[in-house]
């Protein structure tokens, strides 16, 4: 009842600011919490740490008549700054007297570790010095009739260990006292207890009430003292009604807790396993006889006892129940340590929460199970994190397998329940009526469809979104119109759409959202059609009476391909959707400017040629060519080209004509 105070803002833990927080404030956070109306303690200055979230409010202004702190007036985040070390913690009364005792984490109100009253604050009895007479007063403030009986004392936090503070040590009690506070104790101030919480075991009592007493049969033939067996159609497999053969006379169990039990299991073989399940139900044999010869075992201290013989017993008086006790000792499940799963649900979103611990399943008590740490389990199987609904009463049955783990103290951020605070199998106490169950939330969109159970991505069980939860559609109404939206809505063609009235793809076990669906075939998804929506109870009801609609679909057929070349070729197919006519509009014109440039370059060239056939060299023309002159450097061409007539040239005029062609 004490810690950091954290608030969820926008789904976001977070702590609170001391400054400004006072008593009144901490009032507030109290009631809002379920505690009664006293006076709150108020820790300052990151007492109980500062946490690994935002700081999200500071100067807190409640005025004490508000129902939650959300209403208080405040400054929010991003509107103040606050150190690490200042973040605010509180202590939360009890509405209980001084002097008050009173049993917890028993499976019936006679048992359980003690827990007194000191300032308002229930907490516990160190065991160091704890013995019957100090049990028997307890037993006698409560209300028992102890006069001629030795109640039993437990130690070593037989019924758990409750975070509270440690009140009382070496308690010594005469048995004249008439509460445990006249009894000589030594007690611890509210810091020093809780320091001692995690270095001591505290103590517990099991009180009985016989109003007559029956001596038990002194002698008996029918078995060996000390042997024990199980009675039942699966007692070889270690599950049936207890019995023990007491001086000669088979005995059935009325009292058993799982230290006593585990020895029993090991004494019957099964010695891998030390966890097992206790039934006070009769699920093994109603017809079993509910008169013990004894009253209860008791295996003390840390010795792992193979044989009850060894164990203390109390047999003053015979006992009598409602049922004989039956066990069940675990047997391998070769499961994955900290796996968790849901069991016995109507859909496969809820049900039992088991987990594997020491490779068996087990499941969890309801004590101080909550939606935080349902939602660890929801988020380890992989569904939605929307929050999820929470059963504490075995709402899902018990099961047959051990209670494995309570008081779980999850924070949310976890990935397993294995990374969660809890006390396991033997520490505890449990109720096979408060196992813990949950119904999980899908992580899907409202509206949205999927197909399941086919052996392609075209066909299936139709599954659609409500109330975060995948769920079926009946078949009632269903016809190939409605299919063929499905169809559509998951990207493939309207045509050819088949439907299946026959449960065709599988029936998951899931609830039934929607019956009566008509679609006329224009509707871009399912949930645009007209359908009977079935509210998810009602769905669970419906599965077992109807079969569930599926589909097959078709893949919408590819367009014409469009090839150019010989050697390197361009092929696009066209589908029937924006981006693809786009794009294959794109690639034509890119084909088709591409032709018609190699059609004007071919177009060009050819013309280019014809013009070189059509120049010609007049005939009456001649070209003379002087290739070798008195006195030229070889290689030089004539540029001269002279018509000559065949005529006489004079010799001046030729001498001049040579002279101008070497210079």
């Amino acid at each position: 009842q004490e810690g950091r105070v954290e608030i969820c803002v926008n789904q976001v833990w977070g702590s609170v600011c001391d400054k400004g927080c006072d008593k009144t404030d901490a009032h507030v956070v109290c009631q809002q919490m379920g505690y009664p109306e006293l006076e709150p303690i108020v820790f300052p200055g990151s007492y109980f740490g500062d946490g690994k979230h935002p700081i999200v409010y500071s100067n807190l202004k409640c005025g004490g008549w508000e129902n939650d702190i959300t209403e208080c007036g405040k400054d929010n985040y991003l509107d103040f700054s606050c150190s690490r070390n200042n973040v605010a913690g509180l202590l939360c009364g009890y509405d209980c007297k001084d002097g008050d005792v009173q049993l917890v984490g028993g499976t019936n109100k006679n048992e359980g570790t003690v827990e007194v009253c000191f300032d308002n604050l229930w907490g516990l009895i160190e065991e160091a010095g704890w013995t019957a007479n100090d049990a028997e007063i307890v037993c006698k403030q409560l209300g028992y009739e102890v006069e001629g009986r030795v109640s039993t004392a437990y130690g070593g936090s037989q019924y758990g260990k409750p975070a509270k503070t440690v009140h009382l040590t070496n308690v010594q009690c005469t048995g004249d006292e008439q509460s445990i506070h006249e009894c000589t104790q030594t007690s611890y101030s509210l810091e020093e207890g809780k320091n001692k919480l995690d270095m001591v075991e505290v103590a517990g009592v099991k009180c009985y009430v016989p109003t007559t007493c029956v001596p038990p049969p002194t002698g008996g033939t029918s078995c060996v003292n000390g042997e024990i067996k199980l009675t039942g159609d699966n007692a070889n497999n270690g599950e049936g009604v207890l019995q023990y053969c007491y001086k000669g006379n088979w005995s059935p169990f009325c009292s058993l807790d799982e230290r006593e039990a585990t020895v029993v299991c090991r004494q019957l073989g099964f010695v891998e396993y030390d966890s097992v399940s206790i039934f006070t139900d009769g699920r093994f044999d109603l017809t079993a006889s509910n008169t013990s010869l004894f009253e209860n075992f008791t295996c003390a201290g840390e010795q792992a006892y193979v044989s009850l013989s060894d164990c203390n017993l109390a047999d003053s008086c015979q006992s009598t129940c409602k049922n004989a006790i039956g066990i069940r000792c675990s047997a391998t499940a070769n499961c994955e340590e900290g796996a968790v799963r849901l069991k016995d649900g109507d859909i496969e979103q809820e049900g039992r929460i088991e987990v594997c611990a020491n490779n068996i399943w087990g499941s969890i008590c309801g004590d101080g199970f909550d939606f935080t740490d349902a939602y660890v389990v929801c988020k380890e199987l992989g569904l939605g994190v929307s929050e999820p609904t929470v059963y504490t009463n075995s709402y899902f049955g018990d099961g047959n397998v051990p209670i494995v783990y309570s008081n779980m103290g999850c924070r949310g951020y976890e990935n397993t329940v294995l990374e969660c605070t809890k006390q396991e199998f033997g520490t505890f106490t449990c109720s096979r009526d408060k196992v813990a169950g949950a119904v999980c939330q899908d992580a899907c969109e409202e509206g949205t469809t999927r197909l399941v159970g086919g052996r392609e991505d075209t066909e299936g069980t139709v599954e659609i979104c409500y109330f975060n939860l995948w769920g079926l559609v009946s078949v009632t109404g269903w016809n190939d119109t409605d299919a063929s939206v499905v169809c559509y809505e998951l990207g493939y063609s309207r045509d050819g759409a088949v439907s299946f009235v026959d449960s065709r793809y599988g029936k998951p076990n899931k609830t039934v959202h929607l019956s009566n669906v008509a679609c006329n075939g224009s509707e871009s998804s399912l949930k645009n059609c007209d359908a009977a929506h079935i509210p998810p109870d009602e769905g669970r009801e419906v599965y077992m009476h109807v079969e569930v609609a599926g589909v097959s679909c078709i893949e919408i057929p590819p367009s014409p391909t469009v090839s150019v070349g010989t050697t390197d070729t361009i092929t696009k197919t066209i589908k029937d959707n924006g981006f693809a006519v786009g794009m294959g509009i794109v690639v034509v014109l890119v084909v088709l400017s591409i032709l018609v440039i190699i059609s004007l370059v071919a177009y060009l060239l050819f013309k280019r040629s014809k013009e070189d056939k059509d120049i010609r060299v007049p005939s009456n023309t001649q070209k003379m060519t002087l290739s070798s002159l008195q006195g030229q450097e070889q290689g030089v061409v004539n540029p001269v080209s002279l018509p000559y007539d065949g005529g006489d040239i004079p010799d001046d005029d030729l001498a001049e004509m040579y002279a101008n062609v070497r210079r």
